[in-house]
């Protein structure tokens, strides 16, 4: 039977003493406490945490006492910043593959040690080498639920916090993407986040050399395949993103980029005529959806192209866009309605739908050149109106004209 040794915590010191005898218990080796002690009285950190990290397994395996064994994971992760740089980036390191070097024993207390382990270490380098740890090891050991929240919470700010620079903000997205895959007690909340993150992953070759364009091409092409797939998303602003763009050329993505494009740009002849080719059916199998679901948003997407930007459209313009019959136009209308992508009004008597709002399907710079133009006069508008709010209220002349009662208003005589 293994000894068991309480851990009480009393200064700072005697903490590191006693983490080292109750390992040495659990080991059953009296050397390896004396060895820890001597180690610490010479401030050789670095040493200790080696020692500490050779007995993590042992320790994991051996305690009894999960107050106990969280004390002594918490003790050696705070060793790290005793450590000077740059030795303190490769002990975080050494640490964090012992911390998940293994799925089977104790994974909760490791996970939760990895996270203590990000707190604890102070430099961005040693800081982000742990998150990616924490994230790999959360989906390796069946842990993503417990990281769901953490990465909803904290995902926007990591990048800018740690100083990453583009491959290293790629590196975090796409590793919190492929954690939030393993969720299963919110798998659409998991997914949601996950396709977010790897657009931003995306978004961040818009300026890259097209040297590092290739190990961008499972992430769009993983976009891609979701857009496609989802029933819920019907509006698509990286079309021009050069990621996603070069899955054109593509010979395993090639017919997915085509089926985007129709997606997009296409009406539903040329997807129906698409889709019966051994190509299309190869695009929809790779984005995992069936050809009648496809259709069914395919049909959503046609009539977003037909009202985005039009104030009125008929019965038969919708019918003949969509490829319905004559007495499914309302439903289809009612559909679009309820999936928030327009608003609109059907005029049963006119045969019309007066719409007053649509989403396009995709949003690329001539959208944004459109609403800076709008914003630009929207701005313009607002400060023409404080302007003649300001003069009104002092008494002056408005610019540009007199006032009509006052006297330079008046007819000139002669």
């Amino acid at each position: 039977m293994v000894a068991h040794a309480q851990v009480i915590e009393t200064s700072e010191e005697e903490a590191y003493i006693a983490v080292a005898k109750f390992i040495a218990e659990l080991l059953g080796q009296p050397a390896f406490g004396e060895e820890c002690e001597q180690l610490y009285a010479a401030e050789q950190y670095e040493k200790l945490l080696d020692k500490f990290v050779g007995a993590l397994d042992s320790v994991l395996a051996s305690s009894s006492s999960d107050a106990d064994l969280e004390c002594c994971l918490n003790m050696t992760c705070h060793l790290v910043p005793r450590i000077p740089l740059p030795a303190a980036g490769g002990a975080a390191s050494r640490l964090a593959a012992a911390l998940a070097g293994s799925t089977e024993s104790r994974p909760d207390k490791r996970l939760l040690a990895l996270v203590t382990l990000y707190n604890a270490a102070y430099d961005p380098a040693s800081k982000a080498a742990v998150l990616l740890e924490v994230l790999r090891y959360a989906r390796s050991a069946s842990l993503a639920d417990i990281m769901l929240p953490v990465i909803r919470a904290h995902a926007d700010g990591w990048a800018a916090e740690l100083g990453l620079d583009a491959a290293g903000e790629r590196a975090l997205y796409a590793a919190c993407a492929d954690t939030l895959a393993g969720a299963s007690r919110k798998p659409r909340t998991a997914a949601r986040e996950a396709y977010r993150l790897l657009c931003k992953c995306l978004a961040t070759y818009e300026d890259a050399p097209a040297a590092d364009l290739p190990g961008a091409v499972p992430a769009a092409a993983q976009v891609v395949a979701e857009f496609i797939r989802s029933p819920d998303s019907f509006q698509f602003d990286l079309a021009s993103n050069p990621a996603v763009a070069q899955l054109a050329g593509s010979v395993q993505h090639g017919a997915l980029h085509r089926l985007l494009t129709i997606f997009l740009t296409g009406t539903i002849q040329d997807y129906q005529a698409f889709a019966a080719t051994p190509e299309g059916a190869a695009a929809l199998a790779a984005a995992g959806i069936s050809a009648e679901d496809a259709l069914a948003k395919m049909r959503i997407l046609a009539f977003m192209g037909l009202a985005h930007g039009a104030t009125e459209i008929t019965f038969d313009q919708i019918q003949a866009a969509l490829g319905l019959g004559a007495g499914e136009v309302e439903a289809a209308v009612v559909q679009a309605i309820g999936k928030r992508i327009a608003e609109a009004r059907i005029d049963q008597l006119r045969g019309t739908v007066a719409v007053s709002k649509c989403a396009p399907r995709t949003f690329g710079a001539q959208h944004w050149r459109e609403l800076q133009a709008t914003l630009a006069g929207w701005k313009e508008a607002a400060m023409m109106a404080q302007q003649a709010l300001t003069e009104q209220a002092s008494g002056a002349p408005r610019s540009g004209g007199a006032l009509p009662n006052s006297p330079a208003a008046a007819p000139v005589r002669a």
